[in-house]
């Protein structure tokens, strides 16, 4: 092997290797990253709508029910209420010190001090 056809050798090898360069940066430009990205979010998305109004087409009972147990859950403190019991809150319920107020005979201060 000769050193003119070694250095060609190098030669190529140098021209690939920035060529490979050149395209991982252009690749990895953040613009290109973004834009790649939401192309495959849109993709994806369309993707998923398609498939979902083919299941409710071909099961339109079971999105009925689906849609009917989402709005159930998400008025569930409506629907308790109309029937009269309605869960109390967190910041509904009373105190030991307000227990204690209730209590006739029984003043406050002494539940208070204790920290009950």
């Amino acid at each position: 092997m000769s050193v003119a056809l070694a250095e060609q050798r190098a030669a190529a090898a140098r021209q690939r290797l920035s060529q490979t360069a050149s395209t991982l940066q252009a690749r990895l430009n953040p613009k290109v990253v973004a834009r790649d990205a939401v192309e495959n979010l849109q993709e994806t998305g369309g993707r998923a709508l398609r498939n979902g109004v083919a299941t409710a087409r071909a099961n339109p009972e079971a999105l009925v029910w689906a849609a009917t147990l989402a709005i159930g859950w998400l008025a569930r403190g409506r629907i308790a209420g109309l029937f009269g019991r309605r869960r109390k809150r967190k910041h509904d319920r009373e105190t030991p010190a307000q227990l204690a107020r209730s209590i006739p005979g029984d003043w406050p201060e002494a539940a208070e001090r204790n920290n009950i």
